[in-house]
């Protein structure tokens, strides 16, 4: 999911929302602030979690809000039904990305617990946004995964950045900088595909239209003109500023959680978005290796009897420095290589629960360079394959296995959304994304200098953008919006909650909760005190006072492993 200049601060008087379409504005904010349905929902069952039932059915809206006649776009959708004694509407999700299935894994996941801390009086319903896998018409840069391996091939992207000295040294500097034109023609040959295979689909995915659909299938599934209560997570936060921006006279509950500062997605330059991801990784960081020390070697793999927060760091470092490969040649397929470990542990990161796994990675990537000797013996692959298979725990992974982040599927969702929203290149080049990534260092010493697997990064490539744009997110809204930010985010920081907070709604209109541990969004580690303020909110718009203090978690993340 997850990053400066800011407008003003905001008034107490609603304001316009600034929307910018491609070549003229052609129609007025009140004509555009009424979606057009062109269907009802046929439902039907799609089995249960739990105790609930589920509902699935596709909804026909306009692919172009602006201009009907463009064609329309089919929204896959699932619901997981309330009491219908108790029901009083839907709550609408979006989990992130964005390209992330509305209708997939997290639906099933969250939505139980979300109906829970709702009061079991809505709807739950979730939706694959535009492009995304069943709503058509989708998205696609690639024919198949293949198709896209070998295009990747040999690139930073795929490989990641090797290097021992967070880029500081000249020998590192120059060795990445030496991929600047093969990355430069390698970004304009993709969005050449993505507009062979989605070239007329492109212009209608941005997070504008995507907040339309979410008017429409209120409209569709609780009448015409009915609030929308909302709940979205990480990008789903963004898609939440949308709607708030759009819609602020049919806001009902509106829960945004694992914030991004909409105006930092459109506004600010596209190439400088993962630099401001980094804000509060190594503080995150800090967090896995002072508990896993704190755990001992009963409970962190990584961890000895004397282990302290430095002693561990520096057993990662050197981890790193034995795994470090900088021409991709060293080292045999088989082993993970530096760019690997850190893509791994910044993954993790964001799921404190993961933490202790993380550290058996870690442990089994230890004991396998051991194992398999110095770096001599590590170009022998037959003494790497026995020594990998002679580590019971051994987790070697290679990058391209790490199907979440490099599946073209969802990277093609992914980046058509995020280039659509973005704003002009202004002449952006791709050495000016390298220089971006080496100032990164300064934010993050272990994971600024990576090649950006979230945000725009090539976005100054891509000629289209949607044909809607939002850049001004200042408004009044109907009821009050729930924030919820937790003081160490990886990729989400809490100052994006704090700058939502005090600059998008006037006053008294949004309330700030805070939930203190680790993690992506606030479901990422267990707290009473947080599902509090979501049951509080979701009762009657009671938000946390400007003097609560963060919510206490209740989560051992390194247990034990005598006593499992």
């Amino acid at each position: 999911m997850i990053i400066s200049s800011f407008p003003p601060a905001p008034s107490t008087s609603m304001l316009l929302i600034l929307l910018i379409l491609a070549g003229s504005v052609s129609a007025s904010q009140q004509a555009l602030s009424t979606p057009n349905t062109l269907s009802s929902i046929s439902w039907k069952s799609c089995g249960h979690l739990g105790s609930y039932n589920l509902e699935c059915g596709r909804l026909s809206v306009p692919l172009d809000y602006v201009n009907p006649s463009t064609g329309t776009a089919s929204l896959s959708i699932l619901r997981l039904l309330a009491d219908p004694m108790k029901r009083r509407g839907s709550l609408f999700a979006n989990f992130g990305g964005p390209g992330v299935p509305g209708t997939g894994d997290w639906m099933r996941i969250r939505a139980p617990e979300m109906m829970e801390q709702s009061g079991g009086e809505y709807d739950i319903v979730s939706w694959d946004i535009r492009g995304v896998n069943d709503t058509t018409p989708g998205v696609k840069c690639f024919d198949s995964q293949e198709a896209a391996d070998k295009f990747w091939a040999g690139s930073l992207w795929y490989k990641g950045v090797e290097t021992n000295s967070s880029l500081r040294s000249s020998y590192d500097r120059n060795n990445f900088y030496s991929h600047v034109h093969s990355e430069d023609v390698r970004l304009r040959a993709l969005w050449k595909r993505c507009e062979s295979l989605s070239g007329d689909v492109l212009p209608y995915v941005g997070t504008a239209a995507n907040a339309r659909d979410v008017a429409s299938m209120v409209d569709a599934i609780d009448g015409a003109g009915s609030e929308i209560n909302y709940w979205g997570f990480s990008y789903g936060s963004i898609l939440g500023q949308y709607i708030t921006a759009l819609f602020p006279d049919r806001l009902g509950k509106i829960i945004i959680d694992g914030i991004v500062y909409a105006p930092k997605w459109s506004v600010e330059p596209a190439v400088d978005f993962y630099n401001k991801l980094l804000t509060d990784t190594d503080k995150t960081y800090d967090g896995f290796v002072s508990l896993c020390a704190k755990a001992g070697p009963d409970g962190c793999a990584l961890a000895s009897v004397n282990s302290t927060r430095s002693s561990i760091k520096s057993d990662i470092e050197g981890l790193l420095l034995a795994l470090y490969d900088p021409h991709y040649s060293k080292l045999p397929k088989e082993l993970s290589r530096s760019s690997t470990v850190k893509a791994e542990i910044f993954m993790s990161l964001q799921s404190p629960r993961s933490w202790s796994q993380l550290a058996d990675y870690l442990r089994s990537q230890k004991d396998f360079v051991k194992a398999a000797g110095d770096a001599s013996e590590l170009l022998a692959i037959d003494a790497v394959v026995r020594a990998r298979d002679a580590l019971r725990h051994a987790t070697i992974m290679e990058r391209h296995e790490l199907k979440w982040y490099w599946d073209s599927e969802f990277y093609s969702n992914y980046w058509s959304i995020v280039c659509s929203d973005a704003p002009d290149d202004n002449g952006t080049t791709t050495l000016d994304l390298f220089d971006t990534i080496v100032q990164a260092r300064e934010r993050s010493i272990l994971f600024g200098p990576m090649w950006p697997t979230e945000g725009s990064w090539p976005c100054h490539r891509s000629s289209i953008r949607a044909v809607e744009r939002v850049t001004d997110f200042r408004v009044k809204p109907k009821h009050s919006v729930l924030i919820l930010s937790n003081v160490y985010d990886p990729v989400t920081s809490i100052e994006n909650g704090i700058e939502v907070l005090h600059k998008s709604f006037p006053k008294g209109d949004a309330g700030l909760g805070i939930r203190d541990g680790y993690g992506h969004c606030s479901y990422s580690m267990n707290s009473t005190c947080i599902v509090g303020v979501i049951q509080a909110y979701m009762r009657n718009w009671t938000l946390p006072g400007i003097d609560m203090k963060a919510c206490p978690t209740e989560e051992n993340l390194f247990p034990s492993k005598s006593m499992l």
